[in-house]
């Protein structure tokens, strides 16, 4: 089994996205559809975070460059 890992104190988005990995590949593993679904539940809100970060982190765009 893996050692885990200091968490960072401040995780960005790639950090979110290998999480839901994990999990989808965890819930491959589970025969009952309740863990199953739970897991793949947990999967997309950790993709949700990730794109919140990435939003958050993103340059604003101004109205001159949209043109």
């Amino acid at each position: 089994m893996e050692e885990p890992q200091a968490s960072p104190s401040h995780p960005d988005s790639e950090h979110y996205r290998e999480m839901a990995r994990k999990l989808r590949e965890l819930a491959r593993q589970f025969r009952f559809p309740g863990a199953w679904q739970e897991l793949l539940t947990l999967a997309l809100r950790y993709e949700g975070r990730a794109d919140q970060l990435d939003a958050r982190s993103a340059p604003a765009v101004s109205d001159q460059e949209r043109d």
